[in-house]
């Protein structure tokens, strides 16, 4: 079984696709890694190392930043793409028996390259858009509508009901019902298949000192906006002070800005912390809403602040208020106090947020491994066809 992986290099992609990967070279596959390097990211050598001897190769540029500005310009973007052609390309030079797509918006090009290469391919995403009713991407439609015209001018399959891409043969999203209840879009062919996060090698560990001294008494606050979106000095200031004016130890992530940010010292900072294991010491993590923070957050049971930035992060928002995992707060509406009111909320184990994500934990399986289950079985089952 030979699978070619399409992700970019945002650590928000290779963080859940590292142990998927690992799964599929466990299942006895042949796995190549085709990068796309999004705003000139590349892999670093802990990543590498994360995945072993897994060919990767760079096959192509995105950038971000168009996806933030005048949708009108998308389609045109995409259509001038050279990654569709680059990413044609690729798959034929490696040859695989099957390729699995990150599916998002920056990668349609890499989509349409996919369905010109001829190879079977499945669809697998990083955050919940693939089963998000339309209602709820109202913000993104301008933008939507610019990627299903160009996917399906391809031949690439569009589901108006999520706005998003669709594979006629496999279509894969790391998520559990107690997350996405009934409202998630699941009777057009998608699979749920178990949270991204669980315990493996991903490549981004780093160690941190000072969990061990953290003040039994005291409930632990965890800050975080990801890798991408933490650039946000005063939101990330007034978060902390409102946190922190609950009496709360807090421990937050912040980049480069710690020198800027003028903290109390009470405060522990980092730029970069080992998410899952300070998600199992705190009370509350405070997040922009990032899927991979917002499942680590639900299988180490730790009620959620989702303050939502950016694009898929207002649909995460969404499925966790309604779960009852959390709550959140527009930007606009941050402020100190408002910060404090919801932590205490969160807190208080009257509102049962955290035995309601306790109850949630036999669903959360294991996304990278159920993956590898559902390709291999994919792929004999196309071998199968081709035989007969």
């Amino acid at each position: 079984m030979r699978v070619a992986l399409v992700t970019t290099t945002q650590h928000g992609h290779l963080n859940p696709y590292v142990p998927v990967v690992n799964a599929l070279r466990a299942a006895g596959g042949e796995v190549t890694l085709l990068l796309l390097s999004a705003d000139g990211g590349e892999l670093d050598q802990q990543r590498r190392r994360a995945v072993g001897t897994t060919q990767a190769h760079l096959i192509g540029q995105v950038e971000m930043a168009p996806w933030s500005g005048d949708p009108a310009k998308i389609g045109p973007m995409l259509q001038a793409s050279p990654v569709a052609d680059q990413t044609a390309d690729a798959i034929k030079t490696t040859d695989p028996d099957f390729v699995l797509l990150d599916s998002l918006p920056v990668t349609a090009s890499a989509m349409v390259g996919a369905q010109r290469s001829g190879v079977p391919y499945g669809m697998i995403w990083a955050n919940l858009g693939g089963v998000c009713p339309r209602e709820h991407r109202r913000a993104r439609w301008p933008y939507d509508e610019q990627v299903g015209d160009y996917l399906t001018r391809h031949g690439v399959a569009w589901s108006t009901r999520t706005h998003s891409a669709r594979s006629p043969i496999l279509n894969l999203m790391p998520t559990i019902p107690a997350l996405v209840g009934d409202d998630a879009v699941t009777d057009d062919g998608v699979q749920l298949v178990g949270l991204p996060g669980a315990a493996g090698i991903r490549g981004d560990e780093v160690a941190l000192a000072g969990l061990d001294r953290l003040d039994p008494d005291r409930p632990v606050v965890y800050v975080s906006f990801g890798t991408i979106f933490y650039r946000r000095p005063d939101l990330l200031r007034t978060v902390i002070t409102g946190a922190a004016a609950t009496g709360a130890q807090v421990i937050a992530a912040v980049g480069d800005l710690a020198a800027e940010l003028a903290l109390p010292d009470d405060v522990l900072t980092a730029p970069y912390l080992p998410q899952r294991e300070v998600l199992e010491r705190a009370d509350v993590f405070i997040t922009h809403g990032g899927y991979n923070s917002v499942a680590e957050s639900i299988r180490a049971a730790t009620p959620m602040l989702v303050i939502p930035l950016a694009v898929d992060q207002p649909i995460q928002a969404h499925f966790v208020t309604s779960a009852g995992f959390g709550t959140a707060l527009g930007p606009a509406d941050v402020t100190a106090r408002a910060v404090a009111d919801a932590v205490g909320d969160l807190l208080d184990p009257a509102r049962h947020y955290r035995a309601r994500l306790r109850a949630a934990q036999p669903q959360c399986g294991d996304s990278a491994v159920r993956t590898a289950e559902l390709v291999a079985g994919t792929v004999e089952a196309l071998r199968r066809r081709a035989e007969q």
